[in-house]
């Protein structure tokens, strides 16, 4: 669970800087209204970190998980 936690987190902050770097308006909106950037950057972090959370609770429920974990590695004799 905290890889996914880790992992969603990177990709989260990668996206928000790539965002912020690649448009000139963008910038000068985020220093403008600081709290109202600061305000959507966490909204939207803990939105995508409830999406997961949910979909990883429903595939534990449904049984899903296990039935990937039964599958046997191709690779491994």
């Amino acid at each position: 669970m905290f890889k996914i936690i880790i992992f969603y987190e990177l990709v989260f902050v990668i996206f928000w800087n790539v965002l912020y770097f690649a448009n000139g308006n963008i910038n000068s909106w985020v220093t403008n209204q600081f709290l109202t950037a600061l305000f959507i950057f966490l909204t939207t972090m803990s939105l995508g970190f409830t999406m997961v959370y949910i979909i990883y609770i429903s595939a534990k429920l449904s049984g899903f998980i296990n039935k990937i974990k039964n599958i046997k590695d191709p690779r491994r004799n």
